[in-house]
């Protein structure tokens, strides 16, 4: 491993289990969970899903929640210009230096993977081969087939992958997914670029990204990028001609911080219901597409958009970090009236530890 951060952080993780591992019966429950709602070809054995939250609508069809969420995007039209708060960012800035934006808790990320690694394989990693075991351990729970080496994989043609993204929905045999040798040549060296760019403006977070990410796949799908929660440890690009290296660098922290919620709702249970489970009565704006979209998303939403803030602030890019904040508000509100539903104890925490307009935040 190259980080000396990242294997100084997991020897102490290492020996911090080895000193007490209390918890991992909770954490195996909690990976059984996680795997019942959202690897449906997994290789865990699904769970019965407790009793859901009643919902004013009746029964939630989860084959019909990407529809749905479709229906009610256009429903809501083209999202309005929502009037920035730039006096927030300094709030946000306090989240990072007082460690309580966990995505960019570097301590606390290598400390889930080492509880995912040990509660699925049964074993402690070594801390210099931290990343192979944290990919191995996801590939077979996930029954995926992530590559992984010290630097990202950036993958164009890669078959048993490109198998697996059919599998989850996420492209299919009618859409064109190859770019041309030269759009390849381009792309790949953009992903280099907006790396050493994160690297430049916070060598922590890119430490961090590498050791989490096995994979960053380019391929022609519907949306610019993604991540999904039955493939973690992966992420896909579809950038366009006008990308410019920084859309690149705010793609790929963008997907990354998606993958921390995921790891931690693995090991730790954010969310008690599906991702699918978006009842009427659940809805929050998201802090990102502004329109109406079930907690779990709207979550992740408000987590990013927070992430995305701070790093282009750090990065000098001061407009785009106030565009940023224009849905924070109106999200963090709905999330705080529905969180008793829908997260858990520890969702709820999260939650409370980013409310920047709390009067003990503000």
């Amino acid at each position: 491993m190259k980080s000396a951060l990242i294997r100084t952080l997991a020897e102490e993780s290492i020996a911090q289990f080895n000193a007490d591992d209390s918890h991992l019966a909770v954490v195996k429950e909690n990976i059984k969970w996680y795997s019942s709602i959202n690897m449906m070809y997994g290789a865990l054995p699904a769970e019965p899903l407790p009793p859901l939250p009643a919902t004013a609508n009746g029964p939630i069809d989860p084959r019909a929640a990407e529809a749905e969420d479709k229906r009610r995007q256009l429903e809501a039209g083209p999202a309005e210009a929502a009037k920035p708060e730039p006096e927030t960012l300094p709030s946000l800035q306090a989240l990072l230096e007082e460690n309580r934006y966990a995505p960019f808790d570097v301590a606390r990320n290598v400390a889930n993977q080492v509880r995912a690694i040990v509660a699925i394989t049964g074993y402690l990693p070594e801390a210099a081969s931290l990343k192979r075991s944290y990919i191995a351990s996801l590939n077979a729970i996930q029954k995926t087939s992530i590559p992984c080496k010290e630097e990202i994989v950036v993958s164009f043609h890669n078959p048993v992958l490109q198998e697996e993204l059919r599998r989850e929905g996420l492209i299919s045999y009618a859409q064109q997914q190859y770019y041309s040798p030269d759009e390849e040549q381009h792309i790949a060296g953009r992903i280099s670029d907006a790396l050493s760019f994160i690297k430049a403006v916070d060598e922590r977070l890119h430490d961090a990204i590498q050791s989490m990410l096995g994979a960053i796949v380019c391929v022609r799908r519907e949306g610019s990028s993604g991540t999904v929660s039955s493939m973690v440890g992966l992420i896909w690009l579809n950038p366009n001609p006008s990308w410019t290296m920084l859309d690149f660098a705010e793609n790929i922290v963008h997907e990354y911080i998606h993958n921390t919620i995921f790891l931690a709702d693995l090991v730790e249970k954010i969310f008690i219901t599906p991702h699918w489970y978006a009842p009427d009565d659940g809805l929050v704006v998201s802090a990102i597409k502004k329109y109406p979209r079930g907690v779990n998303i709207a979550f992740h939403s408000l987590y990013v958009a927070i992430g995305l803030a701070i790093f282009m602030a750090n990065a000098k890019q001061l407009g785009r970090a106030e565009q940023l904040t224009s849905g924070l508000r109106e999200t963090m509100r709905g999330l705080k009236e529905k969180s008793e539903r829908f997260l858990s104890g520890f969702g709820h925490q999260l939650l409370e530890r980013v409310d920047v307009y709390a009067p003990a935040h503000a």
